[in-house]
């Protein structure tokens, strides 16, 4: 077994070191894979003690090692089983309002899963031009400007009408994004109603949304959303990076066991 906790610890190690390079060293959650490395290291060493019979773990402790490895990788299993069941999804055009879950910026470019909502939003907006879009994101440290900023100047010089746009600049979360766009949805359905006709205005009840975000992230965010009593969300996804697939995975399994762990899910 040996054999395969220094594999596993190799290529955690590996991994780290590709997405520093690719996706810069202040990336979300990336010190997890040199946890996971030491992790799988120190077994390595105490299962390599025990094969020379020089001693390693008490006889008990492999039994709860293993275990919990089974135990973690069942848990994982099924929470990607929820990921992807909830990214298969079709979505139907012409939801009123539309939710862009923001993502990493750098100080010249919007980074790749960022772009790849952004863009989506647009082929949206291509099929169904009376959708209006609530721009989601603030502004982390090290970002220049506030997420949804940078994604309406984006949009804006694509093509997409200012009229077509909302922004939220206060959320620094997946369920702050969605928390917080359900108030500017709201006090945008709220102006609408003032100014049209009767026939034409829609109670909160009415009116149909939607949540762009990255496939690996619909789960969680559909979740956020009928907690906030969406009116009837619906999830559009975009393809996770390839390279950051992996990352993405392990942080949004931790991240539903810590939701469901603390009641937010």
């Amino acid at each position: 077994m040996e054999i395969l906790f220094f594999s596993l610890a190799g290529a955690c190690i590996i991994y780290f070191i590709i997405i520093a390079a690719y996706s810069g060293i202040t990336t979300s959650f990336c010190g997890i894979w040199l946890c996971l490395a030491a992790i799988f290291l120190l077994m390595g060493c105490f299962n390599h003690r025990n094969s020379e019979k020089k001693g390693g773990m008490p006889r008990k402790l492999p039994v709860f090692v293993y275990t919990s490895f089974i135990i973690a990788l069942l848990i994982f299993s099924y929470t990607m089983y929820l990921v992807t069941s909830a990214a298969a999804g079709r979505p139907e055009l012409g939801a009123d309002y539309v939710v862009v879950i923001g993502d990493r910026i750098y100080e010249d470019s919007l980074s790749a899963s960022l772009k790849a909502r952004l863009d989506r939003a647009l082929l949206y907006h291509e099929e169904s031009p009376r959708t209006v879009f609530v721009l989601s994101g603030g502004q982390a440290e090290g970002d220049p400007v506030p997420e949804a900023l940078a994604m309406y100047n984006y949009l804006f010089l694509k093509g997409m009408p200012e009229h077509n746009m909302l922004i939220e600049m206060d959320s620094a979360s997946t369920e702050e994004s969605i928390v917080y766009s359900l108030r500017v949805i709201r006090e945008a359905n709220d102006r609408r109603n003032a100014v049209v006709l009767p026939f034409l205005r829609k109670d909160m009840e009415e009116l149909r949304t939607g949540i762009i975000t990255s496939d690996h992230n619909l789960y969680r965010s559909l979740r956020y959303a009928r907690a906030a009593d969406y009116p009837s969300p619906e999830g559009i996804g975009t393809k996770t990076d390839i390279v950051m697939f992996p990352h993405e995975c392990v942080r949004e399994a931790c991240a539903i066991v810590w939701d469901y762990l603390t009641g937010r899910l």
